[in-house]
């Protein structure tokens, strides 16, 4: 079973908890509507941020029309403004306004010209943090290896994005990820390096550690959270107790006890111990198991050895390796009989928490009817970021890894609410040439194309063309017209065998383009019909 299968039973089990919340809230249950009361709900609406507009994409703007209305000088120059090469000076030479930009909209059916303005939210990113505090546990309890009650990290962070349309993405944050910690300083005057997780654990109240913990996360992953739910480690000990434990097999005896007279802080052990074969694992035997550490496996011939490496990584992928298993025993545990979901109701109660950002009943109602025909194997994406260790002589951590960038953008673009596939100026290249193409590449990277001044001429062309050109391969149409949304007049169109989908020339005649951070609809001629 891979990790989507697993995460995606978990939201299976959540939406189910949603589905009995609505519905027996709609009774107004005194027993349920007291339970939910319960829950606590912190002060964070100003500290979240609001669900932004959708991304403009190539999508948005490419049409299949006849390029007649978009190459009409009467059409495309109206409105326009100071160029590049006008006497003109200063931003305004360049970058035209939006204003100004939409007054050449045509009304009525789609066509070449009109303007294209970003959509509503098209979802809401959820942050979902598991802590590690140990409140609640008797103090000479193993479970407490290395923990005490003023520490309270979050050790399983992810990011759930659930979509207008019924889909949903997940992401998980490796809790050793190196970040700087929001409304931190050090000597220098910087924000503190540490490990993300910590900045759960730098306040006294949960609303303030939340706070921390969520602008940490946006100002690091460029992402907008809308909401927060928190649930500690009790819950998760309660959980598998309430459908009757979970089921694992071992192939080898496994233990993770204190050793005699162990004084080193670092040799602190979970207690966990089970021999080979397949056990009914309790609520604190399987927390014990997740947590575990210093995990040691029995050889035939009674010796003990460390079982894998000793590291959160290791750590983690225990910890993959049970939900896997857990979600799929829990997952129908709990929707075979709703007395288990009351069961969970009252666990949520007692140790979970949100944002004020969320109504428990309305919006549980609300994403019930939305996910209600969710199919877990086409509907849930679940993405990972890329990550490498970092040497860093005080502390273990890691850091997104630098040969992996687009992968990671591609993935933190997913909770921006930009598709995998879809063409955005930051997936689009262009090599700008000819005249001013050095204040022109600067203005395109202002609106965020992955834009670089080349040569005067374009390679591979032994002419230079008297006006502008855009210079694309045949699979470029969505990245030419992305660019050419942007531009006014409307630039001709030209083949170039050696260009990719997304990298594109263009070439600046003797009178530039006006460069409008806006867009507009655009018709950009197929592969068969471009001269090379």
């Amino acid at each position: 079973m891979n990790h989507r299968s697993w995460r995606t039973r978990l939201i299976l089990i959540s939406l189910a908890v949603l589905t009995l919340i609505g519905a027996v809230a709609t009774g107004a249950s005194a027993f349920v509507l007291l339970q939910l009361g319960r829950i606590e709900r912190h002060e964070l609406a100003d500290v979240l941020t609001s669900a932004p507009q959708q991304p403009v994409t190539a999508a948005d703007v490419l049409i299949d029309q006849s390029r007649t209305a978009a190459a009409n000088p009467d059409s495309a120059n109206a409105g326009d403004g100071a160029s590049i090469g006008d006497d003109a000076s200063g931003d305004d030479a360049v970058l035209g306004e939006q204003d100004e930009f939409s007054s050449s909209s045509s009304a009525g059916n789609l066509t070449a010209g009109e303007p294209v303005l970003p959509g509503g939210p098209d979802g809401e990113n959820y942050l979902l943090v598991g802590t590690d505090s140990p409140l609640g546990l008797a103090a000479d309890d193993p479970l407490r290896a290395g923990h005490s009650d003023q520490n309270r990290l979050a050790d399983v962070m992810m990011v759930i994005r659930l979509r207008d349309d019924g889909t949903a993405a997940m992401m998980s944050i490796p809790r050793d990820l190196a970040a700087e910690i929001a409304g931190t300083s050090d000597i220098a005057g910087t924000g503190v390096i540490a490990k993300i997780n910590s900045a759960y654990n730098r306040d006294r109240t949960t609303a303030a550690r939340a706070a921390r913990l969520i602008d940490t996360v946006e100002e690091n992953l460029d992402i907008t959270l809308q909401h927060f739910v928190e649930a500690d480690f009790q819950a998760f000990l309660r959980l598998v107790d309430a459908v009757g434990g979970v089921e694992m097999t071992f192939d080898r005896p496994l233990r993770d006890q204190p050793k005699e007279n162990a004084t080193d802080p670092t040799e602190s052990r979970s207690g966990f111990v089970t021999g080979a074969g397949t056990h009914l694992l309790d609520g604190r035997q399987a927390l014990a198991y997740v947590r575990s550490r210093h995990l040691e496996e029995q050889l035939p011939d009674g010796t003990w050895r460390q079982h894998g490496a000793w590291n959160d990584l290791a750590r983690t992928d225990r910890q993959r390796g049970f939900m896997r298993t857990a979600a799929a025993q829990v997952a129908p545990a709990l929707l075979a009989n709703p007395i288990n979901l009351l069961a969970v109701l009252d666990i949520a109660a007692d140790h979970l928490s949100t944002s004020d950002t969320l109504s428990i009943v309305n919006d549980g109602r609300r994403l019930a009817d939305k996910f209600a025909g969710l199919d877990v194997d086409v509907d849930v994406e679940d993405y990972e970021l890329r990550v490498v260790d970092v040497h860093d002589p005080v502390r273990w951590s890691l850091g997104l890894d630098p040969l992996r960038a687009e992968h990671n953008q591609r993935v933190l673009d997913v909770f921006r609410g930009i598709g995998w596939d879809d063409i955005v100026e930051s997936r689009v290249r262009v090599q700008v040439t000819g005249t001013a193409r050095h204040q022109v590449a600067a203005r395109l990277s202002e609106l965020g194309f992955d834009a670089q001044a080349a040569g005067p001429m374009p390679e591979g062309i032994s002419h230079a063309p008297e006006g502008t050109v855009v210079y694309l391969a045949p699979q470029g149409r969505l990245a030419a017209g992305l660019l050419v949304s942007h531009l006014l007049p409307v630039p001709d169109f030209a083949g170039h065998a050696e260009l990719d989908a997304t990298t594109v020339i263009l070439h600046i005649g003797d009178e530039p383009p006006r460069i409008d951070p806006g867009y507009r609809r655009v018709d950009v001629p197929p592969a068969d019909q471009l001269a090379p």
